[in-house]
């Protein structure tokens, strides 16, 4: 018998993407960005290279504020081609969605790699030099230090912000469609979540997925089956409280007892801080425009200082974890009005809505966004293309599940020749 092995002229790309794109570089560079050229190249050749005008019009009034105001012009440069490196990568992104035919054995592929990489880190546990390669060793909260899964990306945030939408695109199949050996992809998926302990990660995971069920649930599921599933929560729910209560000390109650008390510093900082810094930054040039592309670490170590009482600070530790924090202190209000208009004008337009994957995608990262990330997070602006992109992902089109009420017959997606 003759098999044909095919081979996924795309699958190199992604795996530079998601595995390899900091190795051996420094912190902050990529590969994707030293590729801008050639996948500006590669964009010219289609019409999504005129989107190139947009960010070039848009970018046009920030530039005139900011050098009115004053900028470093090295690091105002070098960040502004960060931020067009950026954009690039998106355009480049959204043609191959374009263009690939072949995204769900894509998605396969990594999950399964994924999954050889989980077990080398797990090895390199045993080997010092090795180590902190794979892992990471962190304070997560008050008093609790612990060991995360990032593989080779620079931490577990953002290990796990590339992995989402591999992650909710397999929940939402194991949930609402048919899956052989289900146990099998839910470990898969679950166990390095688990493992990089991304508490934002993980809470955006859940909320999405329980609000895209909620609304979808009465054409996921039957009565018989809503009832079964409310009662399966209330049990969760009483063994949640029954864990807390017999193991006090367990390091996700410490997590959450410590941001409920607001000790918590790693989610002040990604989260109230955050703006505080934001606003107070922006305000040193412009509220309304912001300090410009690389100037927050030039012009914001006094702010960073007095807000964390450490005098010691040098302007290298000078970061704003959020991503919509990061936009107020470097585009103003105008630039953070501009991204959440946006964001909610190609919710309508793609009809996001209308497809409860891409559904899916968009809750998270608009969650997201106020508890961590940057505003040249690659990973991020991955998740806001695919949960835009039309015509994708059919199998969770809203039309494709059968409404659950008498007289209604849609298309269900397990018998797709059903009319």
């Amino acid at each position: 018998m003759h098999t044909e092995i095919r081979f996924n002229k795309y699958m190199p790309a992604a795996l530079l993407y998601f595995f390899f794109n900091g190795l051996l570089l420094p912190l902050g560079l990529l590969y994707t960005t030293l590729l801008t050229p050639l996948f500006l190249l590669w964009v010219y050749k289609f019409p999504s290279f005129r989107y190139m005008y947009y960010f070039v019009i848009f970018f046009i009034p920030f530039l005139v504020a900011h050098l009115a105001n004053g900028v470093y012009p090295p690091t105002y440069l070098k960040s502004s081609f960060l931020l067009l490196s950026v954009f690039v990568f998106c355009l480049a992104f959204y043609q191959f969605l374009e263009n690939c035919r072949t995204i769900r054995s894509i998605y396969r592929n990594i999950l399964l790699f994924n999954a050889g990489m989980v077990l080398v880190a797990l090895i390199a546990l045993a080997i010092p030099p090795l180590k902190n390669i794979f892992w990471y060793a962190n304070e997560i909260t008050s008093g609790v230090h612990t060991l995360r899964l990032r593989l080779l990306t620079y931490e577990p945030s953002y290990y796990a912000t590339l992995l989402m939408p591999i992650a909710l695109y397999y929940y939402l199949k194991l949930i609402v469609l048919r899956l052989p050996d289900p146990q099998t992809t839910f470990l898969l998926i679950t166990i390095p979540f688990l493992m990089a302990f991304s508490f934002g990660g993980m809470l955006g995971l859940i909320l999405s997925l329980l609000l895209t069920l909620l609304v979808g649930y009465r054409r996921f599921f039957s009565k018989t089956i809503s009832l079964y599933l409310l009662l399966g929560g209330v049990l969760l729910i009483t063994m949640l409280i029954a864990t807390v209560v017999a193991f006090p000390h367990n390091v996700i109650v410490i997590r959450f007892t410590n941001i409920f008390r607001g000790t918590d510093t790693s989610f002040r900082g990604r989260t109230f801080e955050s703006f505080y810094l934001g606003w107070k930054i922006a305000g040193l040039k412009s509220v309304w425009f912001g300090c410009g592309p690389g100037q927050v670490k030039e012009i914001g170590l006094g702010i960073f200082r007095e807000l964390y009482n450490y005098p010691q600070a040098t302007k290298e530790l000078v970061v704003i974890p959020n991503s919509l924090g990061d936009t107020l202190a470097v585009f103003g209000i105008v630039g953070l009005s501009l991204r959440l208009f946006l964001e909610g004008l190609f919710f309508f337009k793609t009809k996001v809505f209308s497809n409860y994957y891409r559904l899916s995608l968009f809750l998270f990262i608009f969650i997201y966004q106020f508890t961590g990330s940057y505003l040249t997070n690659i990973a991020e602006y991955v998740i806001w293309i695919l949960a835009f992109h039309k015509d994708s992902f059919e199998e969770f089109d809203k039309a494709r599940f059968l409404l659950r009420r008498p007289g209604k017959t849609k298309l269900s997606p397990l018998n797709p020749n059903s009319r």
